[in-house]
């Protein structure tokens, strides 16, 4: 587990990489597909994190590969939490589209 500049926490996708090639070469199917499905969502859902497949892009993937949940949720979750880091940092304020997420995610989440 390593932790880039702004705190968020994953595994470096490079080595992620580096361990599907090698996957691939010994004729490990069922697992590379799984690997190379998890790095698709980290480039799909959450493309701005800098060399890393963070943490909520492990869970989106897991809940989907599983349970076939949406990760809908987790894109939520994670625009939410960035938006609201970055407010703390620099003091300033987003007013326009946190309280309709805000309120768009708790109705999702808690509606099962």
């Amino acid at each position: 587990m390593k932790q880039n500049r702004n705190g968020v926490a994953g595994i470096p996708r490079k080595r992620l990489e580096e361990k599907a090639e090698a996957l691939a070469n010994q004729g490990e199917w069922a697992t590379f597909i799984d690997l190379l499905a998890l790095l698709v969502f980290r480039t799909v859902l959450f493309p701005n994190v800098d060399g890393l497949v963070d943490l909520a892009v492990i869970d989106a993937f897991l809940a989907y590969h599983h349970s076939k949940e949406s990760p809908i949720i987790a894109v939520l979750a994670d625009a939410y939490d960035t938006f609201d880091l970055r407010c703390e940092k620099s003091s300033a304020r987003i007013v326009c589209c946190m309280p309709v997420r805000y309120v768009w995610l708790v109705s999702h989440v808690f509606l099962s």
